[in-house]
């Protein structure tokens, strides 16, 4: 693993609009950017997301020493979006139960093991599951919850995701500096650095639960705002060039944490939950140097 300094913004007249190539424009769409208007403070999520990541999750797979894992989150997502896309009956807090048994209904071809504890979880009764929840949302799981806890973690993106895509954006107040997701107080999974002539080199942190993405300084820390010892490291192929020059990690010295950073223009179509649980290998590099991870991804929980 390497280090680097970190990089300066990227410049406006080095991606403008001219310059950007198709695939670039179409991620640029979907993320809300126009051309002309000034970089929102915060984007909310649209109902493709889902869809998305599945056909991202599929191509990361093939290959990769994860492959079978990413694949199995691109099922999950495929069900998401199905689900997504019905309206809601209950706010989210409650909503995500009954997407849950939605989603169950809906993977019935998963393998045995997958499918037994997606069923059990489902029949479980409210007081079961909301104690599972408060287990997983407190990083508290035990042993036994660990089977369960993808299919946790879908409920909960899946009603989040709905609610946070139906909101005003006028409606949500953020701020360059807040580290936790202003719609639904979740982490970030990784921070993105945009494309464009209006948010070129601009660093939005990215919700792993409701994938709304706020705009975040890009010159300080997420986790002690200090912003002197900040660098960027990434993960050396064999030949000595980066393995994958589309994510980095962003480490600071000052409180030895870290937070991935993605780079639209290096993979236009990254989707930030599938591109890092396809570089799990940097976090392992990084916890090896005792790094503490800011942000999570609701798809890697361990036991507490």
């Amino acid at each position: 693993m390497t280090a680097s300094s970190s990089d300066a913004p990227i410049s406006e007249a080095t991606m403008s609009e001219a310059t950007v190539s198709e695939a670039t424009a179409a991620a640029m769409a979907a993320a809300g950017l126009v051309p002309g208007q000034s970089p929102a403070p915060l984007r909310l999520p649209d109902a493709a997301i889902f869809a998305r990541r599945a056909t991202r999750l599929r191509a990361l797979a093939e290959g990769h020493a994860m492959g079978d894992w990413l694949r199995f989150v691109a099922t999950l997502a495929d069900a998401q979006a199905a689900v997504a896309a019905t309206p809601a009956t209950l706010p989210p807090e409650e909503q995500w139960a009954a997407d849950l048994r939605t989603l169950a209904a809906r993977l019935n071809s998963l393998p045995g093991g997958a499918r037994e504890a997606l069923t059990a979880l489902a029949e479980s009764d409210a007081d079961t599951l909301e104690a599972l929840a408060g287990r997983w949302a407190g990083d508290a799981l035990e042993d036994g919850d660990l089977a369960a806890a993808p299919f946790l973690a879908a409920a909960f993106q899946t009603a989040w995701t709905r609610h946070a895509a139906a909101l005003d954006p006028v409606s949500v107040t953020t701020h360059a500096t807040a580290t936790a997701c202003p719609v639904c107080g979740g982490a970030p999974v990784a921070g993105v650095l945009q494309v464009g002539m209006e948010s070129g080199g601009l660093r939005y942190l990215h919700c792993g639960i409701c994938h709304t993405a706020w705009h975040h300084v890009r010159s300080s820390c997420v986790a002690c705002g200090d912003g002197k010892d900040v660098s960027q490291r990434f993960v050396e192929g064999t030949d000595g060039t980066e393995a994958n020059n589309a994510v980095r990690a962003e480490t600071c010295d000052a409180c030895h944490s870290y937070l991935k950073l993605l780079f639209l223009e290096k993979a236009p179509d990254l989707d930030p939950v599938a591109d890092d649980l396809a570089t799990l290998a940097l976090d392992l590099l990084l916890g090896e140097e005792e790094y503490r991870r800011i942000g999570v991804n609701p798809f890697l929980a361990v036991a507490g």
